[in-house]
This record gives C-alpha cells, structure tokens and sequence, in this order.
C-alpha cells in the first residue's frame, strides 16, 4: 500500500512540473490550474494515508508544490524573454553593421562618380584698357570657382591672359600676365592651393576679335579660366 501511494504521490507532482506552460498568454490560467491540481491532489493524497486531517495538511503541501512549479515556468518564461531580446539585439547590431558597410561604399562610389562627371568650367574675366585690375563684379563667379578648387584637390584652373592690340605688343605681353596673376592672387586669398592655380600670358597674340573697332577690343583684354583635372601643364614663371 505504501509503495502504491509512495507511485501515487509521484506521479502527481510530476504531472505537476509538467503541466507548466511557456506561453505568457496561458501563463496566469495554468498557475490556477496548477493551484487547483496540488490541492486537490494533496487533499486525495493525504485522506489516504492520514484521514481528513492528513488531506488539509497535503492540500498545503500540494500548493507548495504548485507555486514551485508556477516560479519554473515564470522563470523559464523570463530566461526566453530574455534570449529573445539578446537575439533581436544581436541581430539589429549586425544589420547596423552592414548598413553601415554598405553606406560607406555608396559614398565613396558616389564620390568617385562625381569626380569623373565633373564637367570642364570655362569662363572669362574682362579687363579695362591698360589696366589689370579685377573688378568687383566678377568675385561672385572666382568664389565659385575657388570653392570648386578647395572642394575637389585634384582638380586644377588654367589662367590665360591676353590683351588686345592696342600699344606696344612687350607690354601688351606684360599687361597680359599681370591679369592672369591677378586671378591667381584673389584664388589663392580664397583659400585655393596655389599648386592648383596654374597660369599663362599670351599678349596680343591670340585675339578673339576682328579688330575693327574699340568695342572688338574689350573681348581681347581678359583672363580666361579653365579648371578641369589636367595637371600636366607648367606654370608660367613671373
């Protein structure tokens, strides 16, 4: 008979720690189930062996043994809470990792495109007669050039300088060096590396004009830019 309630007692508590349930949903529901198992089962128990007063006395024990099993399930609840959240996070810092991988490479191969589409800047600054001074109307337009410069290093401006056909041609190839360095000084004030800025003089010997009148001249007295990514030329010595 012993050995029949000794199976009995056993089998019960183990249906006991079995019956725990996971799933926070159905969690509070199986802790009243597993109340009303350990005190039932612990009144059964122990009207058998010790009468009615063994039964009160088994019924709570049954609910210790209840509660037990109802604090398992909770903590093994917590412990996958707990996993899943080490998971998620593990897997978020990953794909942060890689969104960033992946950014990277899209800026330098966005910066990379933008260097080979850079298209060539062409320009002119006119100059007055005999002089090489630049006129305030024009800094807007070197701004954007010198800004152009500082952003992108690889890149260079040719300066050429000119004059038109009036006067003594030596001074006219004077004058026309003296524009292009005073291109060259307000880029370099601007910020630009002066082994960008590369310069030239051509005098009067390359006009645009037919020369025909002093209008056609005002075409010939200037500097003309051209900043590409061609560095190959020599800078003019002054």
């Amino acid at each position: 008979m012993k050995l029949s309630i000794n199976k009995i007692t056993a089998t019960l508590a183990l249906t006991c720690l079995l019956s725990g349930n996971t799933f926070a949903t159905e969690l509070k529901a199986q802790k009243k189930k597993n109340e009303l198992i350990g005190f039932s089962s612990g009144a059964v128990v122990g009207t058998l062996i010790a009468g009615p007063l063994g039964g009160i006395v088994a019924s709570a024990f049954g609910l210790l043994i209840a509660e037990d099993v109802n604090s398992d399930a909770e903590l093994k609840l917590v412990k996958n809470s707990l996993q899943e959240k080490d998971q998620a996070l593990v897997a978020m810092r990953n794909e942060y990792e890689q969104a960033q991988q992946v950014s990277m490479v899209q800026i330098a191969s966005l910066d990379q495109a933008l260097e080979r589409s850079l298209p060539e800047i062409e320009s002119s600054i006119q100059f007055k007669t005999a002089s090489h001074l630049l006129e305030k109307h024009y800094h807007p337009q070197l701004d954007l050039v010198a800004q152009t410069l500082i952003n992108n290093p690889k890149l260079s401006v040719n300066l050429s300088g000119f004059a038109d056909q009036r006067g003594d041609q030596e001074l006219n190839q004077a004058l026309s060096e003296q524009r292009s360095i005073s291109v060259k000084n307000y880029l370099i004030n601007k910020g630009v590396n002066s082994e960008q800025v590369l310069t030239y003089s051509y005098g009067e010997s390359s006009l645009v004009s037919s020369g025909e009148n002093f209008e056609d001249d005002f075409f010939d007295r200037r500097v003309h830019l051209k900043v590409s990514d061609n560095q190959s030329a020599i800078t003019a010595t002054y």
